[in-house]
Parts: C-alpha cells; sequence; structure tokens
C-alpha cells in the first residue's frame, strides 16, 4: 500500500483510510505535535538503509516509535490482513513509547523504532519474504518495537551486583530479556491490539514475540549464530516453520545492532549514545565502590578500542553471516558500511561533540 506525502503528517488519516475514527483529543495532539514540522516526507524513506530514526525522533519531538510503528504496519498491509482495529494500535504504541525510559541515552523508544526500521529493511530484501506468515511479520514488527521496553538503563551484571528486583523474578539468565518481554505481551493484551483474533492465533503470535525478544540476549549471542550457521548448511527450507523462526531470531539480532551498520553520520551518533548510557553505569558503580571495567569507565574507556572491538567481533561476523545467507547488493552494502565505520572509529581520539 502507498503512501502519499501528505499522508504522513497526522495518523488521523491514517484512521480515515481504514473507515476507523480517532477520538478529537489524540487528533489535536498529535497535530499540536506537528506544528512547524515540514520534513515528514522522510517518513517515505522508512525503507531505506540509511533512514535517520534519530532526525525522525527530533521531529516528532520523541514520538518517533509511534510514527515508524503505525507505518510498519502499513507498509506489511498488517492493518488489512488481520484487519486491525486502528484505535487498538494508537493504543499498544501509546502504551509502548510510555513504558520506555526516555532519560536512557540509548536504549530508549528510538533505539526501538530504529531496530523495526532495520528489521523491515533486511526482511524486505529477502527473496523468500512472501514465504513468512502474516502473523510471523506482524509478531516480528511487535517484537522490535517492543524488545528494549522498560529498559533500566543498566545491563544483567549491574542488575545482579545490585541484588534487582528483577533478578528476584527473573533470575540470572537473560533476566533483562525476560522482563521485556513479559511487559511487551502485557501490553500487547492490554491493548487488545490483537485481541479480535482466535486464541491460537493470539498464543502464536506472544510466542513469536518472546520468542524473537529472546535472541536479542548477547549472552546468547553464539548459540543464534551457531544455529544459523548450522540452518546454512542443512539448507534452508522456506516452507519449515523452525527455519524461518532461525532467520527471524537472525534478523531480530542484526537489526538489534544496526547502529554499527548505518551511514557514518548516523553510526557515530548512536555510537555516543551507547557509551553514555555505559558510562552513567559505570558512574554508578563507582558511587558503590564496584570495580568498573574500562568500557564502562568514563575516564578509563578509548571510544576507538572500544567499538571497533565490537565491531570486530560481534557486528561484522553477524552480518557477514546474513550477508551469506541473503547475498545480495544490499547486505553487501550493509557490510562495506560497517569496514567504512571502523575505519572512522580508529581514528577517533575523543567523542565529537
Amino acid at each position: 500500500m502507498q503512501s502519499t506525502e501528505s499522508d504522513m503528517t497526522d495518523p488521523g488519516v491514517y484512521a480515515g483510510r481504514f473507515k476507523r475514527k480517532m477520538s478529537a483529543p489524540t487528533v489535536t495532539r498529535h497535530r499540536q505535535c506537528n506544528d512547524g514540522l515540514v520534513e515528514w516526507s522522510q517518513l517515505n524513506r522508512i525503507g531505506f538503509w540509511d533512514f535517520d530514526t534519530l532526525s525522525i525522533a527530533r521531529i516528532t519531538k520523541g514520538r518517533c516509535l509511534f510514527y515508524i510503528g503505525f507505518q510498519l504496519l502499513i507498509k506489511h498491509d498488517l492493518f488489512e490482513e488481520f484487519s486491525l482495529d486502528v484505535m487498538s494500535v494508537l493504543k499498544f504504541l501509546n502504551l509502548l513509547e510510555q513504558h520506555y525510559e526516555p532519560e536512557n541515552p540509548f536504549h530508549n523508544a528510538t533505539h526501538a523504532a530504529d531496530v523495526a526500521q532495520a528489521l523491515h529493511c533486511l526482511l524486505s530484501n529477502l527473496r523468500s519474504i512472501d514465504s513468512f506468515e502474516p502473523k510471523e511479520l506482524l509478531a516480528s514488527i511487535l517484537a522490535a518495537l517492543a524488545h528494549d521496553v522498560n529498559h533500566p538503563g543498566v545491563n544483567q551484571n549491574f542488575l545482579i551486583k545490585t541484588a534487582s528486583h528483577l533478578m528476584k523474578i527473573n533470575g540470572n539468565t537473560s533476566l533483562l530479556e525476560q522482563h521485556h518481554s513479559k511487559v511487551a505481551k502485557s501490553l500487547i493484551k492490554e491493548s487488545g491490539i490483537i485481541s479480535h483474533l482466535s486464541l491460537t492465533d493470539q498464543d502464536e503470535v506472544l510466542q513469536i514475540v518472546e520468542d524473537l525478544i529472546m535472541a536479542t540476549d548477547m549472552a546468547q549471542h553464539q548459540k543464534y549464530v551457531n544455529n544459523m550457521k548450522a540452518l546454512m548448511v542443512s539448507g534452508y527450507d522456506s516452507q519449515n516453520p523452525e527455519h524461518r523462526r532461525v532467520v527471524l531470531r537472525l534478523a531480530m539480532k542484526c537489526s538489534d545492532l544496526c547502529n554499527t551498520a548505518r551511514p557514518w553520520s548516523t553510526c557515530v551518533q548512536w555510537g555516543k549514545l551507547v557509551l553514555e548510557e555505559f558510562w552513567r553505569q559505570g558512574d554508578e558503580e563507582k558511587k558503590m565502590m564496584f570495580d568498573v571495567t574500562n568500557m564502562f569507565d568514563r575516564d578509563q574507556c578509548v571510544p576507538s578500542k572500544a567499538l571497533t572491538g565490537f565491531i570486530d567481533y560481534i557486528a561484522e561476523p553477524l552480518f557477514t553471516l546474513w550477508a551469506d545467507f541473503c547475498d545480495t547488493s544490499f547486505t553487501r552494502d550493509i557490510c562495506r558500511l560497517i569496514d567504512n565505520n571502523r575505519s572512522h572509529w580508529e581514528e577517533v581520539i575523543t567523542l565529537p561533540v
């Protein structure tokens, strides 16, 4: 379904297209948000890898998850496929935004929107995208948008060291991902976005959402990489649901790290944000007299070493694996962007302002 530039200015236009009515306060609120904003045509580039979510966040005054999430559901014809109620979708996106912590430099709603947009690009580039069931695409978008919901801005080790209530509830294995998954599923149910589907379909969507969010746990990174490698050796069957799930997990992992593979002007901004979040955790650890690793110590961390190391050991091999599976000019361009970004990071002595 194609959208005109004028359609991008107000979710109320979307509502009209699906013969739903938005309440007056909702329309008014978002029209106020748009006052003086003239760059909405950028959302037309949502299928391009150089899409700048940080710019959209500035344009929408921090509401990029709302607009990007809505647009992605339209792009994949999911409103029509599932007869989604527009008001339930808006409720879900609003709830989701409210449950992200805006004070987190990196793990916030903007990062979530960026991951969802990247997932859209990666899946749309697959020659076998038509083999994915609509339920899988719906669940994938919901999972991407919600994969870090209610993130506390610190990592699992910090939560364990401080005996966080999240550790007491979820244990010390994938405790953040368990938390994100539980909150995501709760918000999906509360919003009613899929409540009109059969119970079987609801359960399947929620199970996929949980599965894909759990795949973002970096402590389990190698397991998912090895599963994908094994699948490529044995042969991918697009009609096999478990094979498709392995691919979706890897696509989610790549999307979660998409900031390392964006054009340098965007990549460097994300790099600054992730390091600032690490350093804030390190500041808290110092106050508590904990040992602080170099990457989390703003006085000791060398950005060039920290970020080139992450590219060398995690991001570059991961995107290369995806490119080996989906060998197109698009995926190879992404790999070249990562190489280019690595070269830039090597030259960084202090982070640019």
